[in-house]
Parts: C-alpha cells; sequence; structure tokens
C-alpha cells in the first residue's frame, strides 16, 4: 500500500482511526482527562468516552484516580499502558546485529549484541537474527507471550508494495522475503523497514523530532542513507523507495566503486566504507602518516578519524575531503525540502568535532538562503542505538494505529 496517499474511510475505519486518534493524545501525555482528550482529538464527550471505555476493555489504556479541579466534580486520568507488554528491536547492521527488549515506553530490559558475518548467505545471518530474538525473549524478567511484536532495520531497498528487500549493497542481497522467513521462526508478527526511514520514525516517535514538522533523518555509517518526514509522515516515495541519500550521483575521481558498483555516488566519497579504501589507496604518498604503522585489514573510520583529530595529514585529508562531499550533498537537500531540521546518525557522526565543526561550515557554505531559511543541524537522540530505537519504533506505530491487538 502506498502510504503517501489519503482514502475515504468507512465507518469500520473511522471508528479504528477516532480511536487511534485517542489513544494517540493520550500516549503523548502522563495522565489526562476527558476534557483534554476532546479538545485534542476534536470528538465530541459522548464518542471520546465509549472510545475509551472499549480501549481500557483491550488493555491499551488504564484509568488512574480522579484528579482534583478547582470546581466541579474530580475528573478521571487516563493513560497508555505502557507496562506488561513488550517490543523487541533489531538493528541488523554488517558488523553487529544489536537487538533490545523494553516495555512499549521503550525502556530497556535486555540487550544482546552478536558478529554478523555479513558475507555469510541470507539465511545464515537471519538464522543469527532468529537466535537474537529467542535470547531477547528467553528471560524470567518477562512473560514472553506478552511479547507483542519485532522491528528491525535494515539496510537496503524495501518495496513496500511487495514487502521484499529487493536489494541491500551492504549484503549483496536480491529480493528477499526477510518478513516471511522471519515469521517462520519466530512465534512474533515482524516490522521491518530500511535502516534510515526507521532512524526518522524513531526520532519522531523517541526524539529530538517530536519537536518538528519536517525533518530528515540521515544515517552516516558504513553507507549513506536518508529518512524523510514531512508533515510529521515518513515520505516513501512511489515504490516505497525513497530516500536513497547515498546514491546521489557527485562529481568525483571515480576511484572507488559504491557497493551498488557505480563509482560516482555520496556512498563512495564520504560513508565509513569509503574513507577507509581512501585512507588505505593514498598510505604511500604519506609515508609519514601513523596509518602505515596499523595493518591494511585492521584500519577502520574510528582509527582514521582519531587520527585526523591528532593532525595526522593523511586522515585529515581524507576524513575532511569525505565530510566536505556529505556536507555539500546535504546542503542540496536542504535546498530542496527545506526541512525544519537535519538530524544525523551512524557511526561516522560520533567523531566530535572533527565531524561536526567542518560539517556545519560546509553546509552554511552551500545552503541557498540564510535569510529565508531556518534549520537546525542536529545529533541523533540515541547515539549508537538510533537504529534499534526506530526499529522499536516500527513495532509501536503499528501499536498505536491499532493495527496489533494486546495479548490477553
Amino acid at each position: 500500500m502506498n502510504r503517501n496517499k489519503t482514502e475515504k474511510l468507512s465507518n469500520a475505519a473511522q471508528t479504528k482511526h477516532n480511536k487511534s486518534l485517542v489513544l494517540q493524545s493520550v500516549q503523548a501525555e502522563d495522565g489526562i482527562p476527558m476534557f483534554e482528550i476532546c479538545n485534542r482529538t476534536g470528538l465530541s464527550t459522548a464518542t471520546v468516552s465509549r472510545l475509551v471505555e472499549s480501549l481500557i476493555k483491550e488493555q491499551f489504556l488504564v484509568e488512574h484516580e480522579p484528579i482534583a479541579v478547582p470546581k466541579g466534580r474530580p475528573m478521571k486520568s487516563v493513560f497508555f499502558n505502557s507496562k506488561g507488554f513488550y517490543m523487541i528491536g533489531i538493528d541488523l547492521g554488517t558488523t553487529y546485529i544489536r537487538g533490545v527488549l523494553t516495555d512499549l515506553s521503550a525502556e530497556i530490559i535486555k540487550e544482546v549484541e552478536v558478529v554478523t558475518e555479513s558475507r555469510k548467505d541470507p539465511q545464515y545471518v537471519l538464522n543469527k537474527v532468529i537466535q537474537v530474538i529467542h535470547n531477547l525473549a528467553n528471560t524470567n524478567l518477562i512473560d514472553p507471550a506478552k511479547i507483542i511484536g519485532v522491528g528491525m532495520a535494515v539496510p537496503g531497498i524495501i518495496n513496500h508494495n511487495t514487502g521484499i528487500v529487493e536489494y541491500s549493497p551492504a549484503f549483496n542481497w536480491r529480493d528477499i522475503e526477510l518478513k516471511r522467513f522471519m515469521e517462520k521462526g519466530i512465534p512474533y508478527p515482524v516490522y521491518f523497514d530500511n535502516v534510515s526511514r526507521a532512524m526518522a520514525l524513531g526520532e519522531l516517535t523517541y526524539g529530538t523530532g517530536k519537536s518538528f514538522n519536517d525533518l530528515i533523518c540521515i544515517n552516516v555509517g558504513y553507507g549513506i542513507g536518508a529518512g524523510i518526514v514531512i508533515g510529521k509522515q515518513l515520505f516513501y516515495g512511489t515504490d516505497g523507495m525513497a530516500g536513497e541519500f547515498g546514491h546521489i550521483p557527485v562529481a568525483g575521481d571515480g576511484k572507488i566503486l559504491c557497493s551498488c558498483g557505480k563509482n560516482n555516488c555520496l556512498t563512495a566519497y564520504a560513508s565509513g566504507d569509503a574513507i577507509v579504501q581512501r585512507a588505505r589507496l593514498r598510505l604511500n604518498d604519506f609515508p609519514l602518516s601513523v596509518l602505515n604503522a596499523i595493518q591494511s585489514e585492521d584500519l577502520d573510520t574510528k582509527l582514521v578519524a582519531e587520527a585526523a583529530a591528532e593532525g595526522d595529514l593523511l586522515a585529515q585529508a581524507v576524513f575532511n575531503e569525505a565530510i566536505e562531499y556529505l556536507g555539500m550533498a546535504i546542503a542540496g537537500l536542504m535546498n530542496i525540502f527545506n526541512p525544519q531540521a537535519i538530524i544525523l546518525g551512524g557511526g561516522i557522526t560520533l567523531n566530535g568535532p572533527i565531524f561536526w565543526d567542518k560539517l556545519k561550515l560546509v553546509i552554511t557554505e552551500n545552503v541557498f538562503d540564510h535569510r529565508s531559511t531556518k534549520y537546525q543541524i542536529l545529533p541523533a537522540s540515541h547515539p549508537g542505538q538510533t537504529a534499534m530505537y526506530g526499529a522499536l519504533a516500527l513495532v509501536f506505530r503499528e501499536i498505536i494505529s491499532l493495527n496489533l491487538s494486546l495479548p490477553k
């Protein structure tokens, strides 16, 4: 289904929509009286009362002691029932598979991390994910029957019309029926999306993204991607493939191939993988570089960034060039979409001032019109865990939209 289209609702769908509005209004507050739900949703008192009663029976809401008011009878407050039910979030990275078990407020109960072995076949990797999920569920801290669903943040092009991972350059996967495979191995429904789009949803749900209507969340790690939010809604594009920011063509030297096979993608100049490859290519030109003392297979982006921060000329040249390309490309996105905020996450963004100072300078130099453009450049709300919170948000979106029922 194209999520960017609207359609006329049937009576049953309208009731579900109104219930979801009520649920979202309550979830956004730490206790809310009936009259405030009416104000926020525009629904009548009778309708809100009926819907709240239904949501309490379905265990989505709980009612607490009345709130004292200056005049009139005390009012009962309604709360979102975030305890007693659980979600699992999976960040399927090329280096690690990271998973968390949380309650419905995303409070972490258990964490698991294993090496991905991304060069193995898809079945092998996905079986490791299944093992992580079973590990998370296997705890005496909760009743595993109360786990509602599993969310997965996955690198690659995901077609939401077919539910298939059509292509993941990071894993070299094509046409993987991920949902079908996963649900054969676990007893929970599975929801997945492109990692960058999941990160954007995570910011909307659990981060600073709540404060903005229009934003772009950019993931800068092994690869590069973007999640675009317009009017607090994820933008999917015609076939659910919007946000392939890393494959914007740039005029470069063509020395390194992007994982997609082209040599002019932004990913071939500014991703973590590209930074490492470019440092290796230039080692002979900088014989005094500290990077020459590191075994080629041990060289990673973090080491390049640390060397750059210490003044190593090779590391500085490679890292600054990458940030220059990235900053110009982000400025281009800003000139097109005019967002309120750009939120950046992923491993490359964890390198402190050497990343942020240079990036903000390049963006400032290339954004179109500072007089009419107001924007913020922000770090992700959960550094190092942004994708996992995005994965949790995929499940929570289904809960808050009433597409999932709570176990009895």
